[in-house]
């Protein structure tokens, strides 16, 4: 299985590393979960792979397929991006943000 839990205070660690490295970067992206719904009920689709991209403005994004059994990319299917970006759309004060 890909990914693990981890802590608020390892994430919010990671997280301020991130922002102080690229200060002017995009800091989060918001994907509904109809989006990852859709993905999922592709045939075939095991899972998620989130591609790092740079949008039209020059800033972070990213690119979301769905994933077969045999870790291969479903790119005869959907692929989304269009997320909410961070900053604009950013949640409340927390520790992975603030």
């Amino acid at each position: 299985m890909a990914g693990s839990i981890i802590t608020l205070a390892d994430g919010s660690t990671m997280t301020a590393d991130f922002r102080a490295k690229f200060p002017n970067e995009t800091k989060a992206a918001f994907y509904s979960s109809n989006v990852f719904n859709d993905l999922m009920s592709q045939e075939g689709c095991v899972g998620i792979r989130i591609y790092n991209a740079v949008d039209n403005e020059g800033f972070l994004t990213n690119i979301l397929v769905g994933v077969n059994e045999n870790g291969d990319d479903l790119v005869n299917g959907k692929i989304y991006n269009k997320a909410g970006l961070c900053p604009k759309y950013c949640s409340k004060g927390n520790p992975l943000n603030s």
